[in-house]
């Protein structure tokens, strides 16, 4: 079966992790992703490690399924070779530092004055707008300035890094989303447009709870460890052997005698969710050594009927889970040496459509001149070109 992007082609500009998660979604969506990568960088300038049979698990991860075109666009004829690979597009994507595609003449205005239904998106830090735009960011400087990192860890602890990526993967999901939607507009008006994602405006938009409470009451919030600021109990309790999570407490009195302390349901500091969440300390102290007496799974046993319970795992009790293995959570495929990585696969599951990565990341320039024979540049002009080192092979 076909997935549901067959046939949407994709020039992808993108580097580092936002960008290329973003046109990951849409290959794994059945698109068809050209990677536009620089003339001459070996495996480590493409990504990190760790490396696995000198291929960057970093870089395989978040661009397989693509095609590598090299391409040296600071150069006349790269940049004539990036026009006409745009003509045939549907959508580009890029991800460097606001207006440098411009400066190469690859800028939305250039592109879709030769392509009227070219769908153009841009991803940065903090977008193509306002006094940081030319500012370099990462992910650790996004949570920083939109204020996660300080909801993030235990209370009175230094500010936490989330334990992954989000502002980064964030930024792609919403570029992801951004493109499909103007791809459904594009359907009704013929005509493509331009899409400036900020890392910023998506941690923001992220916040949500948090940005509407201080909004409204002028209460900041703070750090909580794993507490939830509005439900308790609704956080990670040590037991015997490791932690759980306990949530969605319906009946407080039947969790009570779930936890063999049926004298908390008559005391009064907890006898609502407001006074619970009110008094959470002295209740979390309380519940710290209950749970203390029994085993994760003990646990799990005994409180599956009273509220929503889960072990707090790790990577690796994680990947062996039998609802993550019944799922297809982890795929593994294949490198260019004939070895395999094993990779997170695809959440999408469609009842006909086709989703997944469905090859490794490529080799450099390994799709160059497959991509150029597409377009009817002849096989002597791209020898030419590669002699010059306009493009890669």
């Amino acid at each position: 079966m076909a997935g549901p992007l067959e046939g949407v082609k994709v020039l992808d500009f993108t580097w580092a992790l936002a960008g290329p998660f973003a046109t990951m979604l849409l290959a794994d969506l059945g698109a068809e992703v050209w990677k536009v990568e620089p003339v001459g960088i070996d495996e480590q300038e493409r990504g990190y490690g760790p490396y696995v049979d000198g291929v960057s698990s970093y870089f395989f991860s978040v661009n397989r399924g693509k095609k590598s075109v090299v391409v040296d666009f600071s150069t006349a004829e790269g940049r004539e070779i990036v026009r006409e690979l745009a003509e045939h597009a549907d959508c580009v994507v890029e991800s460097f530092t606001p207006g440098t595609m411009e400066k190469h003449g690859l800028g939305y205005e250039k592109l879709s004055a030769l392509n009227g239904r070219l769908v153009y998106a841009s991803i940065s830090g903090f977008g193509q707008t306002g006094p940081y735009r030319e500012r370099g960011a990462m992910d650790v400087t996004i949570e920083g300035i939109s204020g996660l990192m300080s909801l993030t860890g235990q209370p009175g602890c230094p500010p936490t890094r989330c334990g992954y990526s989000v502002a980064d993967l964030s930024a792609g999901m919403f570029a992801a989303t951004g493109i499909l939607a103007a791809l459904v507009e594009r359907q009704r008006s013929g005509k493509g447009q331009y899409l400036d994602i900020s890392m910023l405006d998506c941690q923001m938009t992220l916040l949500e709870n948090a940005l509407v409470r201080y909004l409204n009451t002028g209460e900041a919030p703070q750090a909580s460890g794993s507490r939830h600021p509005l439900v308790t109990p609704f956080q990670a309790f040590p037991t015997k052997d490791s932690y759980i999570t306990v949530a969605g407490v319906n009946d407080w009195t039947f969790f009570c005698w779930r936890v063999d302390r049926p004298d908390l349901a008559d005391d009064p500091r907890f006898a609502t969710n407001e006074l619970r969440t009110w008094n959470h300390g002295e209740l979390e102290a309380i519940l710290n050594e209950v749970f203390r007496h029994r085993t994760t799974q003990e646990w799990l046993d005994t409180l599956a009927e009273v509220c929503l319970v889960s072990p707090v795992n790790t990577i690796e009790q994680a990947v062996h889970d039998p609802q993550v293995k019944q799922r297809d959570m982890i795929v593994e495929l294949p490198t260019e040496s004939g070895l395999s990585l094993k990779v997170a696969n695809t959440p999408f599951k469609f009842s006909r459509s086709q989703s997944g990565p469905r090859s490794g990341a490529p080799r450099l320039g390994e799709h160059t001149d497959d991509v150029l024979l597409q377009f009817g540049v002849p096989p002597s002009e791209i020898d030419r070109l590669a002699e010059l080192g306009v493009i890669g092979l």
